[in-house]
């Protein structure tokens, strides 16, 4: 079956990472962490091929997080590689560096620490942190280069202040995925804790993006964790 193929190159991309994992009936587990991986893979609509991760993690408040890509390609194992290189590029190395410890030779997430924001009477509030891990922004386009990619630390900046102003203590997951097509906005994605942020999907929509020319698209996966148990 495709997703114990998944399940097999999971396992194979963590142990090429050095890390200890054990691949199971239906997962692929970190024991030291008990951190573990699922995966589907399944057909959808006009017969695309679709893969979904999910992650589970004790550090996690929501069980688990859901990542799905879409494969591309001429052959189903085609599109099944391409689709599991979105996942490697995108929130494989942001679960292992955030939710493993571990450390690549060439770190894939940015990480930063973010500090919420509440009016002067909530003192209680006042330290409450995460510790962010940023996974890289994924583009594509049709063009060399994706016109996206230019408004998207602008876009960036903005939704850190949304998630520090409105956001509850505790761990969460941030996706976002924006596309345009031919100067006009196709699709507007801002997920939290794998439902729609719809904040953060009016955040987008308001923002002054550079649309450009032919398909052009962005993605990126958020990891936030809270510091000092908040």
């Amino acid at each position: 079956m495709a997703s114990d193929k998944v399940l097999d190159m999971i396992h194979g991309a963590l142990i090429a990472h050095g890390i200890d994992a054990v691949r199971r009936d239906q997962d692929v587990l970190l024991q030291s962490r008990q951190l573990r991986f699922e995966a589907e893979v399944f057909e959808a609509e006009a017969g695309r091929l679709v893969l979904e991760i999910y992650i589970f993690s004790p550090l996690l408040d929501v069980q688990p997080v859901i990542e799905s890509f879409a494969g591309f390609g001429d052959t189903r194992e085609q599109e099944l590689n391409q689709a599991f290189e979105k996942f490697l590029r995108g929130v494989f190395h942001v679960a292992i560096e955030g939710l493993a410890d571990h450390v690549c030779d060439n770190m894939q997430a940015e990480v930063e620490v973010w500090r919420q924001s509440s009016p002067s009477w909530k003192i209680w509030q006042k330290n409450v942190r995460w510790k962010i891990y940023g996974g890289p922004v994924i583009s594509q386009a049709t063009t060399e280069l994706s016109s996206l990619n230019r408004g998207y630390p602008t876009f960036y900046a903005k939704l850190e202040k949304l998630f520090t102003a409105s956001v509850s203590p505790g761990s969460h997951f941030v996706r976002t995925f924006f596309a345009a097509l031919k100067g006009e906005l196709i699709c507007t994605e801002v997920l939290l804790d794998n439902k729609v942020w719809q904040e953060g999907q009016d955040l987008a929509l308001s923002h002054d993006w550079d649309h450009g020319d032919g398909y052009q698209a962005v993605r990126q996966v958020i990891l936030a964790l809270p510091i000092g148990g908040t």
